[in-house]
């Protein structure tokens, strides 16, 4: 029982905090307002986690576990031009959500003073994308020299022509017609270079 209600502080803590960086910034939020937006004592919150970067790590995993990142995985015969374009529709969903732009907008606003929200955004995070990847495409047996970058072209070009622009305002969101041309182009791309199919 007493763990049980040590976990529910425990969230708290972190549903507290997710509510306040989204909103306010990580340098604006101290450790006493996340305390009292969660209903719990400055102690408990630094109980369970030591900093407010560890906290906001804490934030950067419980978000991406809570989108379900997209898996992709290789089997013998599989259409590799259909999983990737499967794979890459999925991603655009996850990228696009409020959640997601709320913690990407974070992360890019407030880097410069905090540089370490970069590396635990990116090893908490966006790396499980580029990892799914490449290890999807080390499975498929094609002889890819290097598989991260390999990896990194792939959703590179995704994001460069239906994320980047959207987020940024540079163009309208795109119809899903439009979403699906642009996947399949670049896949069918991805896939020459490679010689994938």
């Amino acid at each position: 029982m007493e763990e049980s209600f040590s976990q529910k502080k425990r969230n708290a803590v972190v549903s507290a905090a997710t509510e306040l960086f989204l909103e306010r910034g990580y340098g604006s939020v101290s450790m006493d307002s996340i305390a009292a937006l969660a209903g719990v004592s400055k102690r408990t919150v630094y109980n369970h986690f030591q900093s407010k970067e560890l906290l906001f790590s804490e934030i950067v995993k419980d978000i991406w576990t809570t989108f379900g990142v997209p898996a992709i995985v290789y089997h013998e015969g599989a259409d590799i031009r259909r999983d990737l374009s499967d794979y890459a529709a999925k991603c655009l969903v996850m990228l696009r959500s409020e959640r997601y732009t709320k913690l990407l907008r974070l992360v890019l606003g407030e880097s410069g003073r905090f540089p370490e929200l970069k590396a635990v955004y990116s090893e908490n995070g966006i790396r499980s994308l580029l990892d799914s990847v490449g290890d999807y495409l080390k499975t498929t047996g094609k002889p890819i020299g290097d598989i991260p970058l390999a990896a990194q072209q792939y959703l590179g070009m995704i994001k460069e022509a239906l994320f980047w622009p959207v987020l940024l305002g540079i163009l309208p969101m795109p119809s899903p017609e439009r979403d699906r041309y642009v996947i399949e182009d670049c896949t069918e791309k991805f896939g020459r270079l490679y010689n994938l199919f």
